[in-house]
């Protein structure tokens, strides 16, 4: 027995697709078969069994392969953890991403790291928030940053506040105002996100407080920009990058929505294996990056005071 056959053994089991497998692992069918059955030779049991053209793991393979991938895994970070002292870490990250904050945050953030670890490959992609948990939890990304939303499987840590402001166009009659509280929108037609999507239920929530009626139409800032130019509606958005692209609109402040209403956050899966160079981004964001108001720092750090008391009363 050999890393390469238990590497191979543990590509096989996620994959479960012999000519998949061997395509991943630069190797012959034949190559990965010959492995496979090697191994099963030298430990006396059935790994896999087939299912029409796929494979899957016995109740044996299964309980080997638990211990295989922690085995891996351990030794996968091990690996990074002694290149990351040689100054060679290197590593690849992948990233899902709400659109908002790729004009600014996201390529600022990775920026600062890089400085850090210059050598660090970085795949963005760009979805919606329930998209890219649904494809986090799988595997396809180590770290998203979207809304929250209520997932067992998930922990969210709350990284950046987007201000939720009224746009207008510049002739509407409260373009001339620099501040406005919720209740004075009553009187015009107002529209705001999709009431499906995580920041749709947030503004409609203030709404609803404040018995503020809205249409509820849109996915993102871009949309919303787009009918506040060419229309009469005003609109509640997150400000963001997307709405510096139009010119004949007004932003302004609504000063009874508070700071933390719009949280962005970043997300990772309590059960997925994350590799040494992700891991190390999310420690990076969370010591450096964190863009959220001054109370909200203030209470975590209180958070983690008594928390640290009250550990070291239970030491004594």
């Amino acid at each position: 027995m050999n890393l390469s056959q238990l590497y191979y053994f543990r590509k096989l089991a996620q994959l479960q697709h012999y000519t998949k497998a061997a395509k991943e692992l630069y190797i012959t069918q034949p190559s990965l078969s010959d492995s496979i059955s090697s191994l099963e030779q030298e430990l006396g049991i059935s790994l896999f069994q087939k299912e029409g053209r796929n494979v899957k793991l016995t109740k044996y393979g299964q309980e080997f392969y638990e211990y295989v991938n922690d085995a891996l895994n351990q030794l996968d970070k091990g690996i990074a953890v002694a290149k990351s002292k040689s100054g060679a870490m290197g590593g690849m990250i992948d990233i899902g991403c709400i659109p908002t904050i790729l004009g600014d945050y996201m390529p600022n953030a990775i920026q600062n790291y890089r400085v850090k670890n210059p050598k660090a490959v970085f795949n963005i992609y760009q979805g919606h928030t329930l998209r890219l948990l649904e494809e986090l939890k799988k595997g396809k990304y180590d770290i998203a940053f979207c809304s929250k939303v209520d997932d067992p499987e998930l922990e969210f840590v709350p990284i950046l506040a987007q201000q939720l402001i009224l746009v207008v166009r510049n002739d509407h009659p409260l373009a001339s105002r620099e501040s406005v509280e919720v209740a004075e929108l009553s009187n015009y037609s107002l529209t705001t996100y999709r009431e499906t999507i995580p920041i749709g239920k947030i503004v409609r929530a203030v709404l609803r407080e404040k018995g503020v009626e809205a249409s509820f139409s849109y996915d993102d800032e871009i949309s919303i920009g787009g009918v506040v130019t060419v229309t009469n509606q005003i609109a509640i958005a997150a400000d963001t990058p997307y709405l510096n692209q139009f010119d004949q609109i007004k932003k302004i402040t609504i000063s009874d929505i508070p700071a933390d209403t719009r949280l962005v956050y970043m997300v990772y899966s309590k059960k997925n294996y994350m590799a040494k160079a992700p891991e190390d981004f999310a420690e990076f964001l969370v010591e450096h990056e964190r863009k959220l108001p001054d109370f909200m720092i203030q209470t975590e750090q209180k958070v983690v005071k008594k928390n640290d008391r009250r550990g070291r009363k239970q030491e004594n």
